[in-house]
């Protein structure tokens, strides 16, 4: 470790000295992960419903952290063996609170704690129960894509912190592009991943041998090697997964947790110094090369600079016009779930024998307050069984600036290469998509007042009939006015997300040709400095 903390000190001095900002998060990392010692934390990471606070729980052999069909974990949790049940939650401010188990909820739950109002900074739990694991500690995320921007942001800025790597996916849905992005990232910080896949009773003995065939083969085609591939439930009648994990996975990172520890670190420091070397062997270039080509990148990079503008504006084009196509692409795929729930509400309006036997206007009363939970019901599970329609304009944006950025990179390597010779590094650009919250269903709709007050006097033998026929068109085209409403809505909601992604990319790319403009300023006298530093970090070992 004495080789570590002297490597993490030629980093940190060149990261300082070039003020490379992008690497101060890694740098944090690689300081807390010396200071853990053999201490090793395994992260479980995944989208929102994988399965993850669940298999926490298992685990644990009790249910400690909250459960639920809505996004929950809205801040890191931690879990650890102690010798008596402990729960404390740490703040922003540095002060901190034990509690009561009950009370998790209040502090970790989504709904008790939105936007994280409490300013919570994480959450520990000691448990007896998790002796057999110990010392390993176990970190419970927010899920990505969750819905809620704040959660996916905190578990996208964590992740240089991550230890050993589990990533939840539900085996009945395995492996999509947002797992496979995760896992890219992951790759970065860690040696250490598995992918886990939650809710394996779902799936028949022949499907599970399907799906391990299927995700072993994209993570192979994806990276040489692939990943290690476990099945994981929580129910009784299918304990082997749980088992098999604990072998295969668990207790020799228990058993071996030193050696994990040092390749971990080592993991991070090898990525981090990659890129600090590749910073300085840019930097030394531009130092040294005669004045003809440092004069030809400069103008070259002002060239970009007066351009940057017309990006910015194709990137707000592109962002505006992907916002403005959503509404009609929503509504153009809810017309077959328009036509399905007029018949859906038909059928059971008419299966609703109380509204047979009311006068009005108690009978108004009662159809609004049916009609209002059969809507809010139907809708709020539309929204969410339809939520990857609803998402695709902000993923197809994403993929797209993503290549914007990419091309703009690709043009900043090739001017340095021609006037330096020196080639840039390539750049992972992770632009983060802040998925929006399924928008509430509202079912506002009300009776002429006037009619509604006389209506008592209205002799329901002769016109009970003509009262429910009109009923009937009145929920059909609430049904219609509803849809339109939470179309709208997410149309709202994906273009708020889609505008931040639009800021992420225009940030990345000011910030990549601010840092090439600074690369510029180091001149003939800066040369020597720079060979020095770079024959510091080559000569330090990584441990």
């Amino acid at each position: 470790m004495d080789h570590a903390a002297e490597v993490l000190d030629g980093l940190t001095r060149v990261v300082g000295e070039l003020r490379l900002q992008s690497l101060e998060p890694q740098l944090a990392a690689c300081r807390d992960r010396l200071r853990a010692g053999t201490r090793v934390e395994v992260a479980v990471l995944g989208r929102f419903k994988a399965g993850k606070s669940s298999f926490l729980n298992h685990l644990a052999g009790r249910a400690v952290l909250p459960i639920g069909v809505i996004p929950l974990t809205a801040v890191i949790t931690r879990l650890r063996h102690g010798p008596r049940e402990r729960v404390r939650v740490h703040f922003l401010d540095g002060s901190f609170r034990d509690i009561p188990p009950e009370q998790i909820r209040h502090y970790v739950a989504e709904d008790e704690n939105p936007h994280n109002l409490k300013q919570v900074a994480s959450v520990e739990l000691e448990l007896p129960e998790l002796k057999p694991l110990a010392p390993l500690e176990f970190v419970d995320t927010p899920g990505l894509g969750s819905a809620l921007t704040h959660n996916t942001e905190v578990a996208l800025n964590w992740l240089p912190n991550v230890g050993a790597a589990l990533v939840a996916v539900s085996a009945d849905a395995p492996l999509g592009e947002p797992d496979l992005n995760l896992l890219d990232q992951l790759r970065r910080h860690t040696p250490t991943i598995a992918l886990l896949l939650t809710k394996a009773d779902l799936l028949t003995e022949a499907q599970r041998a399907e799906v391990q065939a299927f995700v072993t083969t994209q993570l192979r085609q994806r990276w040489d090697g692939g990943l290690p591939v476990f099945f994981y439930s929580i129910k009784p009648e299918l304990a082997w997964p749980r088992s098999v994990l604990v072998a295969e996975f668990l207790e020799p990172l228990r058993q071996n947790r030193h050696q994990a520890g040092t390749a971990i670190l080592r993991h991070k420091l090898a990525s981090l110094r990659h890129q600090a070397l590749n910073s300085l062997q840019l930097a030394l270039a531009a130092a040294t090369q005669v004045e003809s080509a440092r004069a030809a990148l400069r103008e070259k990079l002002a060239d970009e600079r007066r351009q940057f503008e017309l990006l910015r504006t194709e990137l707000a084009l592109f962002a505006r016009e992907q916002s403005a196509r959503a509404l009609d692409t929503y509504q153009t795929a809810l017309r077959p779930a328009q036509a399905a729930l007029q018949a859906k509400v038909t059928t059971a309006f008419q299966t609703q024998p109380e509204l047979g036997r009311l006068r009005p206007p108690r009978l108004f009363d009662a159809w609004r307050t049916w009609l209002q939970d059969w809507l809010r019901r139907e809708l709020t599970e539309l929204s969410h069984s339809r939520q990857e329609m609803f998402l695709a304009p902000l993923h197809h944006t994403r993929a797209h600036l993503t290549r914007t950025l990419q091309a703009f990179h690709d043009r900043l390597a090739a001017h340095v290469k021609a006037a330096l010779g020196v080639t840039l590094a390539q750049r992972e650009f992770v632009l983060e998509v802040y998925e929006p919250r399924a928008p509430p269903v509202d079912v506002a709709f009300a009776f002429d007042p006037a009619f509604t007050s006389i209506s008592w006097l209205i002799p329901m033998t002769l016109f009970r009939r003509a009262i429910q026929r009109s009923l009937l068109r009145k929920a059909r085209y609430e049904v219609e006015k509803n849809l339109s409403q939470l179309a709208a809505e997410w149309r709202e909601r994906v273009a708020v997300a889609i505008e931040d992604l639009r800021r992420q990319a225009e940030s990345e790319a000011r910030n990549e040709l601010e840092e090439l403009e600074r690369m510029l300023q180091q001149s003939p006298s800066d040369a020597a400095r720079l060979r020095e530093r770079i024959s510091e970090l080559e000569s330090l070992p990584i441990p």
